[in-house]
C-alpha cells in the first residue's frame, strides 16, 4: 500500500465546550495498492465507517431518548438534526410483552412524523408505554393485539379513547371484555357545541319573533 490522496475534508458535529457547538474537520488519507490499484480509506475510532455522526454523540443520543427529552431539545443541543436523532431511535429494538395487558389501557394517536399519525397504548394506572405502533389503520392494531391469547385480552375492562375515534369498533372486534368505555371530550369541540346550541337558540328566537 502507498499513500495516494485525501478525501473531501468534512465537517463533524461533536460535543460542545463552555456552551458553544464544536465541529471536527476530517480529512481521511486514502491508500493505494500497489498491485491491484484498488484503494483504501484509512478508519477512525471517532466515527464509524461511512457515518458523519461520531460515536460518542450516538451514546448522547441515547442517554437522553431514555431520560425522555424531547427529539427537538436533543437536535438542538447536540446541533444535529431531528432526523439523526429519528434514525437512532429507529435503531433501537423493543421486545413486547404480550402476555400481559392492564385492565384499564388509553388509546390515543399522535403526530410521530411530519404528516404521518401513529398509535400509542398507554396503562391508564401507572403510566406504561404498552405499544407504540407506526400505523394507526385498524389492520395494524388489530394484528398486534390479537398476538396476546384470548386470556390476556380478557383482563382488559375499561378503554378510554376520543369520543369520535374509530377505535371503539375496533375494541369489539379484538374481543375485549368492555365492562365500560370511557370518552374523552375535547373543551374545544364542547365550546363549539355550545356555540352551535346557543345559535341555534338565537335562530329560533329570531323565527318566533317574525310570526
Amino acid at each position: 500500500m502507498k499513500k495516494y490522496d485525501f478525501q473531501k475534508p468534512s465537517k463533524i458535529p461533536y460535543l460542545e465546550t463552555t456552551g458553544m457547538p464544536n465541529r471536527i474537520i476530517l480529512k481521511k488519507r486514502r491508500f493505494k495498492c500497489y498491485h491491484c490499484s484498488k484503494t483504501m480509506v484509512a478508519e477512525t475510532s471517532i466515527v464509524k465507517r461511512n457515518h458523519q455522526i461520531p460515536r460518542i454523540i450516538n451514546q448522547k443520543i441515547a442517554q437522553k431518548l431514555i431520560e425522555k427529552t424531547s427529539m427537538t431539545d436533543i437536535a438542538h443541543q447536540l446541533a444535529i438534526s431531528t432526523s439523526t436523532v429519528i434514525r437512532k431511535l429507529n435503531d433501537f429494538r423493543f421486545k413486547p410483552d404480550f402476555s400481559y395487558l392492564p385492565e384499564i389501557m388509553s388509546w390515543d394517536e399522535y403526530a410521530f412524523t411530519k404528516g404521518k399519525m401513529s398509535f400509542i397504548a398507554q396503562d391508564f394506572d401507572n403510566l406504561n408505554i404498552i405499544t407504540v405502533l407506526e400505523g394507526r389503520t385498524q389492520t395494524v392494531i388489530r394484528n398486534n393485539f390479537l398476538r396476546s391469547n384470548r386470556a390476556v385480552r380478557c383482563q382488559v375492562k375499561i378503554i378510554t379513547m376520543d369520543l369520535f375515534s374509530s377505535y371503539y369498533a375496533l375494541a369489539k372486534q379484538i374481543r375485549f371484555r368492555i365492562f365500560r368505555l370511557r370518552l374523552k371530550q375535547s373543551p374545544r369541540l364542547f365550546h363549539s357545541q355550545t356555540l352551535k346550541s346557543c345559535w341555534i337558540d338565537f335562530t329560533l328566537y329570531n323565527i318566533l319573533a317574525m310570526l
